[in-house]
């Protein structure tokens, strides 16, 4: 069985909703309220890197750059579920490393856009032919 981009999708999504879920369980009424949600924090904040890396490696081997911009639209789309649930998450447990992770989340999300978009134009390019005469003929 191959590791597959819907796999991948899944086990974030995951990451996400047990960040929530340890959310909506915090009682801030015990000590140490605070180190099981940030341990969440810290997990879909690794998914984020680790996605990313995942996600530039395949890109660079893949040979159409439409498919290595879809990569990327994936990936945008998982920062800005990230970026939806800690929009919340933020203001309410600021100290529990979820300001940070929004931060991040932001910046991942606004260079996997401009990826996505190079990829796009990459993609016109290789489909538009050249202009009849720029090339010399050749005798």
């Amino acid at each position: 069985m191959a590791i597959t981009l819907e796999y991948l999708n899944l086990v974030n999504r995951c990451q996400i909703a047990e960040m929530e879920k340890a959310a909506e369980e915090i009682d801030q009424k015990n000590p140490g309220w605070c180190e099981p949600f940030s341990k969440e924090v810290r997990n879909v904040q690794a998914a984020v890197i680790h996605t990313y890396h995942l996600t530039a490696f395949a890109s660079l081997r893949e040979s159409d750059p439409a498919k290595a911009a879809m990569l990327w639209k994936e990936m945008v789309t998982f920062c800005e579920e990230a970026l939806t649930s800690l929009k919340t998450l933020k203001d309410r447990f600021p100290l529990c490393g979820t300001s940070e992770l929004y931060d991040l989340a932001l910046d991942y999300r606004r260079e996997a856009e401009e990826r996505y978009y190079q990829n796009l134009q990459d993609s016109e390019c290789a489909r538009t032919p050249a202009p009849k005469g720029l090339f010399p003929k050749m005798s």
